[in-house]
Formats: C-alpha cells, structure tokens, sequence
C-alpha cells in the first residue's frame, strides 16, 4: 500500500491528478474516499508533505479537502525544485490539443464560474452529472483515434 509504505519517508508526494475515479466536491466523499483522505493525513503528519494538482475526473477536489489531508494544491502546471534542478509536473490533459471537444469541454469546466456554480448543485446532481460525463467520456474515447486523445507531441514542453 502506497500510502502506508513506500511514501513513508519520501520527501515528498507529488499527486498528478486522477487520484479518484470522480470528485464531485469536497462535501460529497464517499466512505473510500474519506479513507484514502485520511491515510494522505496520516502521511502528511508522518513529515511527508503531499502536493495534489487537479486531473480531469477530480478538478472539483477543493481547499477542504486538501485541509483535511494535509495536503498543499498545486497549480496546473506548476515548476518544483527536485534534487536541485527544476521539474515541470503537470496532469498533462492540456497537451492533447487535437481533441478539440474535450479542449472546449476543459475550458468550460475549469472556469471560475462553472466550478463556483457545480459546487453549489445539490449532491445528487453532482452524481448525475458525473455519472453522464463519465459515460459520454468513454464513449467519446471508443470512437476517436488514439493520436487525437493522446498527447500532442508538439505541445510537450
């Protein structure tokens, strides 16, 4: 178990997003989730600090969250110093350029005013909401090429 063993002792735990199936807000955990919370708290107060940036099945995980884990949010992309040199972390979902759809759908997502509203939807909106993107998402991925959902290699910095 990651957070039980290896992390222990690590100088520091970089999560890149998608550390969660789907997060429909720090006031909807689920009894997994509220566990996996609560062994990030443990590590974070073991000495090891935690870093979680958002993905794109988890960009409402929010200051509450973080709170109760012990963790610090990190910026979509963010420049760290790792052994002295500098390192550029990233969820990488922003470099798949040529899916122009889920480009459109990322910027809609991630404006400050579609996320102030999605977090003040009652819950069982929330997983409705989820549950339809989740859907639409995968069968979106079947039907599209694997150059179009990948990486762009011109967009890697």
């Amino acid at each position: 178990d990651l957070l039980h063993g290896r992390a222990r002792g690590a100088q520091a735990l970089y999560i890149l997003g998608d550390f969660f199936e789907a997060w429909i807000g720090d006031d909807g955990m689920t009894p997994f989730q509220r566990s996996i919370c609560a062994a990030l708290r443990e590590l974070s107060d073991s000495g090891t600090p935690i870093f979680i940036m958002h993905g794109n099945r988890d960009f409402l995980v929010g200051k509450a969250f973080c709170k109760a884990a012990g963790a610090t949010l990190l910026k979509d992309p963010s420049v760290v110093q790792l052994a002295g040199e500098p390192v550029l972390l990233m969820h990488g979902d922003s470099l798949c350029t040529r899916d122009v759809g889920y480009m459109k759908l990322r910027r809609i997502l991630r404006n400050p005013i579609v996320l102030f509203i999605l977090r003040h939807l009652p819950l069982s909106t929330r997983h409705k909401l989820a549950r339809k993107l989740r859907s639409e998402s995968r069968a979106q991925t079947r039907m599209k090429a694997n150059d179009i959902v990948d990486v762009t290699p011109e967009e890697v910095p």
